[in-house]
């Protein structure tokens, strides 16, 4: 049987066409990839850098919610990974790719994953200004 779920945190560039690669399923029609980078605007203020920390429970949530995902109709394949540590703008932050029978079921999982992410997953973002002020995101997940 293969291994259909692969995710992870890491401190380590994510390469997000080789994810999107590892999620090629030969009963798979569609993958959907997201790739979320880091933006150099927040709330009008301008965004130097971006420091993710992540609870020791935030890689077994993340599998978690992969797999979840496996349970719909058509989904064979999710690749789900964050980056935690000090990021640039236009870095890669998370990379989500999941292959399906069809184009819907892909493009609908992969949307439902990152709003899964965004809504339960311990990681909490620190944007540091340009004006070296900084701001706390995320502490909701906690």
């Amino acid at each position: 049987m293969l291994d259909v779920v692969h995710t992870g945190l890491t401190a380590q560039r994510l390469d997000a066409a080789a994810i999107c690669k590892d999620a090629h399923d030969p009963r798979c029609g569609a993958v959907a990839m997201f790739q979320g980078t880091v933006r150099d605007h927040s709330s009008g203020a301008t965004v130097a850098a971006l420091e993710y920390t992540a609870h020791p429970s935030a890689a077994r949530i993340l599998r978690s919610i992969a797999e979840g995902l496996t349970l719909r109709q058509g989904v064979h394949r999710v690749e789900a990974w964050h980056r935690t540590g000090l990021l640039d703008v236009g870095d890669v932050v998370m990379v989500v790719a999941v292959a399906a029978e069809h184009r819907s079921q892909a493009f609908a999982a992969a949307e439902a994953l990152v709003d899964e992410v965004k809504a339960r997953l311990p990681v909490w973002k620190k944007q540091i200004m340009a004006d070296g002020s900084h701001r706390w995101s995320g502490l909701e997940s906690a």
